[in-house]
Parts: C-alpha cells; structure tokens; sequence
C-alpha cells in the first residue's frame, strides 16, 4: 500500500499503535482526493493485522484481505443501503448486526463513509453504538469536514485530519502514475497536496468544481478581490456544489485561523492559508470561518443558486473587512 504523504495522520496513528491505547473509534477528516479512504484502510489493517511485528505489516491474511477489501470483518455499510444513501432502519438492522461475534476472528472493523452526509438522526442512532462498544467492535468514519457532524457524535470519536502530500510526495506519485516533473510541479501549484484530485483532472475526469470553486474564492479573499469571489461562487450551479464548497472553505478558514494562533497547520491548501494569514488577523480570520459555518449551514435552505451565491461572496468580505 502507498501512502504518499499523509505525514500528521500517521505520526497519529504511529502514537496511537506505540502507547498501546489504539482508539475504538477513528474519524477521518479531508477534502475529497486527500486520501482519506486510503489512510481508513490502513487503520483497518492495523486492527486486523496478525503480523508478529510492527501493524500493520501489509503481509499477513488479514491485511491482505482487508487491503483488498475482502475481509468478510471489515464491513462498509453504506455499500450495503439503497441508493448508496444511509436510511435509519436499514442503519439499525446494520446495528443490530454487529451484536453478533465477527466471522473470521476477534475484532470486527465497521467503516462509515461520508459521514457528513449523514443525516442527524441517522447519526444519532449510531451514538450509543459508539459510546458503548462491544469488545470485538472497531470504528472508522470517513468524513470531508467536521461541521454537519453532531456534536456528540464528535465528543465520541478520535478526530484525525488527512494531511496533503508535501510537493516532493506530490511529485513522486505524479510520476509513478507517468506524469513528468514539469507537469507535477504545475499540478502542485493548481491542487496544492491534493494528489487524488490532480490525478482525478490529469486523467480526463475534469476539475471537480466545487473543489475549485473554493480554492478561487480563498484565494479572492486573500487577494481582497470581491468580484473574483463572486466568480467562484457563480460558477457553482448546485446548492450541493456551494455546500461542498462552503465545506472547504470552513476548513481553510479554520487552518488558517489555527496557523494565526501559532500553531502549525496539517490541513491541506497551505497556500491559501499562508495567504489568509498573511492577509488577515486572527480576528479576521474567526469571523470568516464562523460565517462560512453559518453559510454552510445554511446552504439548502436557500432556493435560489445565484441569489445564495452573490449572499455567500458579500458575507464573507463583510466578516473579514468588519472591525
């Protein structure tokens, strides 16, 4: 398995396996191309691993089969669900399930993706599943950002945030996927350590938008240029599209603020929170996230596309120009 970069996730998970109190629940944070799923299947194989050794050793049965996604305990439940959608019921026969003891061996590893898109109370039929877990039962959450996810479903997990590769690691998986240094460094400066989404755009599956969107917008705000903000937003055609995009703005915004504090940031888009933090105070840069929080939250609630748009750029200038 390769990992490039993804350097904060794994000092975590290296701390976690060397102090011997290895969590029962495990959130993956990221932007979409960050490589969260990737680093959720290495933590599988460090719960299923049965190597003598350093976990996971990548050899044994069990971290072959969970690599390969065939290890009859790890279990994705969101595969499982009509239109690829969690439904509460079908989320609770899913529960009741896992009351059972694992086939295969002594630990049974359940993976919810996209927990963001979890409804509220979906999440919250999971509360006491997580807060009180069976001996043999193990958690993974794979979420792009914090901010749909309840409260109390975050008090209950090991929040871990998916690192983008440095431009040497970005580099390296460019051209062992046969895109030449000239073009990586290219792609580096357009998707910052995103390699998932640079691979995504090379191999003609086209930017993903909202991901763009956000990034233009970030920068607009950092370069004080509102009409390039406005731009970013209005080439967003969905209110999914504007959600996700809000979604990463929050998470740029709270690097940011989190850099202008003073400590170190293990997000992704490090230039656009040098920028931001360059740009703006630490006073600035909180009220531009609580707004992009507050925006996101309310971002299927508005009917109107372009009208919710042109309110998201004028909000977030107003936050960070507001004294």
């Amino acid at each position: 398995m390769e990992l490039y970069g993804k350097k904060h996730a794994l000092a975590r998970l290296a701390d976690f396996r060397r102090s011997g109190r290895f969590p029962h629940a495990l959130l993956f944070c990221g932007a979409e191309g960050i490589g969260k799923h990737i680093i959720a299947d290495y933590a599988a194989m460090m719960y299923m691993c049965a190597g003598d050794g350093e976990r996971p050793c990548g050899h044994c049965d069990g971290c072959r089969r969970t690599e390969q996604h065939i290890h009859p305990d790890v279990v994705y439940p969101l595969s499982s669900m009509e239109k690829n959608t969690y439904h509460v019921e079908e989320l609770r026969e899913f529960i009741t399930s896992c009351y059972t003891k694992p086939n295969d061996g002594d630990i049974r590893v359940c993976v919810f993706e996209d927990l963001d898109e979890m409804s509220p109370i979906c999440q919250n039929a999971l509360l006491k599943f997580i807060e009180e877990p069976l001996e043999f039962n193990r958690y993974i959450f794979i979420a792009k950002s914090r901010t749909p996810v309840l409260q109390t479903v975050l008090s209950r997990v090991t929040a871990v945030e998916v690192d983008g590769a440095d431009e040497a690691e970005f580099t390296r998986a460019m051209t062992d996927n046969g895109i030449d240094r000239v073009r990586a460094a290219e792609l580096f400066e357009r998707f910052g350590g995103n390699i998932g989404a640079a691979l995504g755009f090379e191999n003609g599956g086209g930017e993903i938008q909202y991901l763009s969107a956000a990034i233009k917008a970030a920068d607009a705000v950092a370069a004080k240029k509102e009409l390039d903000c406005l731009n970013a937003f209005l080439s967003l055609k969905t209110r999914e599209e504007i959600f996700d995009a809000l979604g990463i703005l929050s998470d740029i915004f709270g690097n940011t603020a989190t850099v202008k504090a003073g400590n170190p940031s293990y997000g992704s888009y490090r230039a656009q929170t040098e920028r931001l933090a360059g740009a703006y105070s630490l006073k600035a840069v909180s009220r531009l996230y609580n707004e992009a929080v507050r925006l996101y939250g309310m971002s299927f609630t508005n009917p109107n596309v372009k009208l919710f748009a042109a309110e998201c750029c004028s909000a977030l200038f107003n936050a960070a120009e507001n004294p």
